[in-house]
This record gives structure tokens, sequence and C-alpha cells, in this order.
């Protein structure tokens, strides 16, 4: 071996072994362990002193046909390279390929959206035009095209680029398309340049609908034209009211920006085919954010008002059919009491952004966020502030939800029960009832992957449990552990230092630990990096003392519920880190002579529910009538989902496997039950003593959930 090719081994073997001292408690993928190689990650939770992220310009001017359902588009790109690399190609995200015939779908789609994807017309790169055909230097791989450049862009360097194209608004709305055959909302729409970073340089993930967002910063002045009838509503500051409002809805539009009370710029009666504006070029401008939208409707009531954040006010809009505007009065004064709670509260990082438009398509009954927009499927409470949380992740921390899902999903879930919970409903108890239910199904299953587990390699069997479900209860179990003040100390740190950058899971970890002071990694492990379960049973319970075992290996807080003789209740608890490096803790019960039940983790999730309780939950079905025609399948009429009511262990027990759901279910009476958590009540409606179909009340949903037998 020649003595410097032997000298280079040994540094980078030396070098290594540095590294691998600092991190021996878990796992660090080699595509992430090289960026703290490299110094653009460190080990404290910052980003590193030599993190760099590439930017764009986007100079776009589109037209909407809305007869047609056609996008004719033109942009003008300037795309800065601030890697210290040279780049030798440039990979374009084209969208709408999703519905190129032969392209591989997520979900299914309309017959009539199959079709021949995007239509490119003109490629410049620096001015010189690039022959379409030309597979020497253009080439497509799903939703990817890779354009090799003729010359490199050299660190530092920015080239220019000059596309036109056009393509169809699918009538299968996954997240954009014709929600009516007058109504859109726009997203996922424009050639758009991939992310290239310190982790996997460029990002080559083709889309299918199956994940979401991973965008680099950039700034977007964007012009849309569409017939005057329509109303346009997009990321950004519009930049020309005054040529497209008449005087009387530009004199609205200028008191919603002043007004703390809901000002209706075009109202329902107004909002028809027949109305026109001035103009039908919209202008916006947005910088700094990652993506743009925009959505337009000639039927769509529009109102607006201001929120003071800081010392700042934000121009907060809701865009809903006008048929539905009495169901949608609520939408925009919802927006502005979770933005100032949002704000000051939780995560307490004032909202960045100078407005935030919500879309109520009135289709469906979730919601899809984009920078400073929501396009949302109902008017209810939930999803409207869960979409508007997504505006710090993965917009203002520009998280990799195409690879860590539940950096983005997991912390809108953990948000919505926290700003509900405690500034809505002003219930100041445990949030593990919100997720409890929903992470009972995959525990421990062949599917329960370890959350560090790359969001790509998942399917619709375990993405919303991994994404949503698990991740939000592990940060309700962190904040429990935490305690509020630490816990929102860590995470507006967080924020705070990941801002407008991109952040891996290990950025997230080591932030917590560095500010709190603590070694989670107790935590972290056994469920991040592991396989495994939690199961917490009583062992005994003897003179007021209850011995309590883990018989998994993943840890869980301990929530005792205690009931009196005498109706009396009252509540203790542990935080998931008292197991420490065993498997037993135990508690003392106060006036343990006076005790009717306990319920031990009954709102959270467990291996084996039916140890926890004392006396055993199948005393509370001694001598009750429940006639057999409860048991069987339901169909939910709000959501496209089935539910079952079987019998398991001699107890009721419900399943919605659309949504991972299960729980036991405790009787009120022969007809009404609840949830172990209390967070669900199901009545039976019986008629002529057969049961016809169920209602549901639950503390997710803000109304009533009706079901039919089947």
């Amino acid at each position: 071996m020649k003595p410097l090719i032997c000298l280079l081994l040994i540094l980078s073997i030396s070098t290594l072994q540095t590294l691998h001292a600092q991190e021996d408690r878990f796992f660090i993928p080699k595509e992430i362990y090289k960026a703290y190689q490299n110094g653009t990650r460190s080990f404290d939770g910052n980003p590193g002193a030599k993190y760099w992220q590439n930017t764009a310009d986007y100079t776009i001017d589109v037209t909407v046909i809305p007869e047609t359902k056609t996008i004719n588009g033109s942009e003008k790109v300037t795309y800065y390279n601030n890697s210290p690399d040279a780049i030798n190609q440039l990979v374009i995200r084209l969208y709408h390929d999703v519905f190129k015939k032969a392209n591989s779908r997520a979900y299914g789609v309309s017959p009539d959206d199959i079709n021949e994807g995007v239509s490119l017309s003109r490629l410049l790169v620096n001015g010189e035009a690039y022959e379409l055909s030309n597979r020497r230097l253009i080439s497509k791989n799903g939703t990817n095209m890779t354009v090799r450049l003729m010359q490199p862009l050299m660190s530092g360097g920015k080239l220019d680029l000059e596309i036109d194209w056009s393509h169809q608004i699918p009538e299968t709305t996954i997240r954009t398309g014709a929600y009516d055959s007058t109504s859109f909302f726009i997203a996922y729409w424009y050639p758009q340049v991939a992310v290239y970073d310190d982790i996997f340089g460029w990002d080559n993930l083709s889309y299918d609908f199956s994940t979401e967002f991973y965008n680099e910063l950039a700034n977007y002045d964007v012009t849309i034209n569409t017939p005057k009838s329509f109303t346009v509503l997009a990321t950004g500051e519009l930049q020309n009211p005054g040529e497209v409002l008449s005087e009387t809805l530009l004199e609205r539009y200028q008191q919603a920006q002043k007004s703390e009370s809901p000002v209706v710029i075009l109202k329902p009666e107004e909002a028809t085919p027949e109305f026109n504006h001035r103009s039908g070029k919209w202008h916006y401008i947005a910088t700094e954010v990652n993506d743009f939208s925009f959505c337009m409707s000639d039927h769509y009531s529009w109102d607006a008002a201001s929120q003071q954040v800081g010392d700042r006010s934000v121009f907060i809009h809701s865009f809903y059919p006008a048929s539905k505007a009495a169901e949608c009065k609520n939408i925009t004064p919802n927006q502005q009491k979770m933005m100032k709670h949002f704000s000051e509260d939780m995560p307490g990082i004032h909202y960045p952004y100078p407005e935030f438009t919500t879309f109520m398509s009135g289709v469906g009954g979730g919601g899809m966020e984009t920078p400073m927009m929501a396009n949302n499927g109902n008017p209810g409470l939930g999803v409207t502030v869960h979409e508007m949380f997504h505006t710090y992740f993965p917009m203002y921390v520009r998280v990799n939800e195409k690879r860590f899902a539940w950096m983005d999903e997991g912390w809108a879930d953990f948000n919505t029960a926290y700003l509900t919970d405690r500034f809505f409903n002003e219930n100041p108890g445990s949030l593990f009832s919100y997720h409890s239910s929903s992470v009972q199904g995959n525990l421990g299953g062949i599917s329960d992957l370890p959350l560090i587990t790359s969001t790509q390699f998942m399917d619709q069997s375990n993405y919303g449990y991994a994404s949503y479900n698990l991740p939000a209860f592990l940060l309700t179990t962190l904040h429990h552990h935490l305690g509020d003040d630490l816990f929102k100390q860590c995470y507006r740190t967080y924020i705070q230092r990941w801002a407008k950058k991109s952040p891996t899971p290990y950025d997230l970890i080591y932030t917590f630990e560095a500010v709190s002071g603590q070694d989670l990694s107790w935590f972290w492990v056994p469920w991040f990096f592991n396989y495994g379960s939690a199961d917490i049973s009583i062992e005994s319970f003897k003179k007021g003392k209850l011995l309590l075992k883990n018989n998994g290996n993943r840890p869980v807080p301990v929530l005792v519920n205690i009931t009196y003789t005498d109706g009396k209740q009252s509540e203790q608890s542990l935080s998931a880190g008292s197991w420490g490096n065993g498997s037993t803790v135990k508690m003392r019960i106060p006036r343990f002579k006076e005790i009717k039940t306990l319920k031990v983790n009954a709102s959270i999730p467990d291996g084996n529910i039916l140890d926890n309780f004392y006396p055993s939950l199948q005393d509370s079905y001694k001598d009750l009538d429940i006639d057999k025609s409860v048991y069987g399948t339901y169909q939910i009429k709000e959501f496209p989902v089935t539910m079952d009511i079987v019998k398991k262990d001699n107890l009721m027990f419900m399943k919605i496997p659309a949504a991972s759901m299960e729980q036991y279910l405790t009787p009120i009476s022969a007809t009404m039950f609840e949830s172990l958590d209390g967070s669900m009540k199901v009545e039976f409606k019986m008629e002529e003593n057969k049961c016809k179909g169920l209602l549901i009340e639950t503390d997710f949903v803000d109304f009533p959930i009706n079901a039919e037998k089947l």
C-alpha cells in the first residue's frame, strides 16, 4: 500500500472513530452521518458551521381556462448553488406526470384524469434552448425530469431557466384539483427545481400521492390570469387589489385589513357567475417560502380579518361556497384564535408570514396544507387547527416530509390536540386520549416499524400510524415527562434553530437533549430505533401499594384513575422516565380501603389492556343484557369508512380498520357505551328491538358521527 493512501485511510478511520465516540447510543444512517463529518450538522442540535441550502427565485405567468380545466404557464427561474459542489444536472419536478399513463400511483384516480401528463413546449438554460426530445440531455423517471447541464453550475454560481408548459386540472382531488366545475385549488402545479441538500444530494423520489412536501426555500412573483368572474386567493400578498377589485370590494378589503372582526368582502348573494371583477389578472408575491398555491371560484364567498401577532398584523382569509356561508361563519374567528395561541402559547413562535387563507371545498373530511394556505374539506375546528399549524412544519421549518413525515404530521396532531383541549375546550387534563385509540391497533405489530424508518418504505397499512398517531402520542409522552415549561423551551429552540432550514430527526433529538440537559436515549432508542411494545399490568394491589410491571420494552407514562365508593375520583401519574432501567414501579394509593375501581393507563396504548383494571373489566358487564343485533359492521356516514362492533374477551370491542383504531367499550347502559379512556361515547339506535345504527360523540371530532348498520 502506498504511504499516502495508507495515511488517508488512517485519518479516515480516526475521524470515524471520533464521530462514533460522540454517538454510540443509537444508529445513524451513513447519509446523515456524513453531514456531521462535513460540518453541516452539529451534535448539539444546531445547524453546523458549514450548513448550506440552495435557493431559487420564480417568476410565473399562468393562465387558467376553467371551461377546459387547463393550465398554461410560463416561468423564469433563477437557481442559486450555495452548496460546495459543482452541479452537473438539475432535477425538475413535473408533478402532474403522476397522472401520466403507466406512471405509479399510490391511490386510484378517475380514468378521465389519466393523460399524457405535463406538456413542455420550451426549455432554456442560461438562454440556450434544450431540445426536449434529446435523451442525452433530458430524461424522465416518474414525475422527475433530469436535465444534464452543458456547463456545470459551480459552487456559488447561479443559472437561469425558462420553461413553458401546460397540463389539465384533475377532477380527482388528491390535495389539488377541481372541486366542482368552476372551483379549483391549484397545488403541485408548476415545474419545480427539486431539493439538493447536504444529506441526499438531489431529491430523486418520484411523487405518487403517498407523501407530500420537501421543497427549497424560494421567492415567488406570480401572475394568475382568469376570467373576470373568478376570485383568486393565493400564497403571498396581493399586489394589485385596486386593479382587480371593484371600488366597493376594495373598500371592504381595506377595511378587513384593519378589522379584528371578520368583514365579508364578497357576499354570498354577490358570489355568482354573473359577477365580474375589474380585471382577471391577479398578481401575488411571496418571499422566502417553500412553495406556491392558489384557489379560485366564481361562486365562493370571501371574508377576512386582521390578527395581531407581536408588533404586526396578519391578514386572515376564508374562501367558501356561497351556499355554505352559514356553516362557514366561524372559520375566520377560529383561525384568529388559533393563530394567537400558536404564536403566544404552543409552540409560542410568532406566525411567520403576512397572510393565511383557508379554502373550504366542502368535499371530503380532511385537509391539505400549502404555504400560507389550507385546502380543507369541511369547516370543522380540528381540520382547521391541523392545517394552519402546518405553517410551522413543513413550511417554516422545512422538514423532509417525503422521508420523515412524522416530523410534521406528528407535530400537527400533537398541537391540534393541545390547542383544541387547552384553548377551545378549556380542559387542562391529559392529552393522551386524543391519540390512544389510533395507536392501539398497530402497537407491537409487524407493521409497527421503528419510527426512524424512512417514510418512503411505508404503505397504507402503517403510513398514517407512523406519520400521525404514534408520533403525536410520543410527543405527548415527552411533553408529560419534561413538563410544559421545559418542553416549550426545547420546542421553541428547535424551531428557532431550524427556521427556514431542513432538520433531520437527529437535529430534533439533539436539540431536545441539549436544551433539557437530559440524556433521553431511554425514550428515543425503544420507540424510534427498536421494535417492541408497551404492556403495563397490575402485578399486585395490597394495602394501598400498587405494583405495576411493563412486560414490554417501550416506556410509557403511568396514569392511574381512582374511583372511590363515595363517587369521588382522583388521578395519579408518573412520567415515562420513571421506569428507569427497570420493568416495575410502585405507587401508593390513598384511602385504599374505600376504593371502588382502579384504571391503569386507560388512555395509554397497551399490549394487553385487560390486566390494567381492578376489579376486572368483565365485572362491569355483569347482569347486563346486550342485544346481539348491536354486533356487526357499520357504515359511517360522515367519512367513507366502516367500523366493526364485535365480542372479544367477553367484552364489546370496536374496530375502525381504515384508521387503525381499536378500543374495548365499557357499559353505561345496555345501549350506551364509552371507550376505556372516556373520550368516546357510542349509543346504539334500536328500532323494534333491533339495532339499526349508532351515534358516536368523541373528543376528536367536533360533531356527532352517525353510522348505519350494514
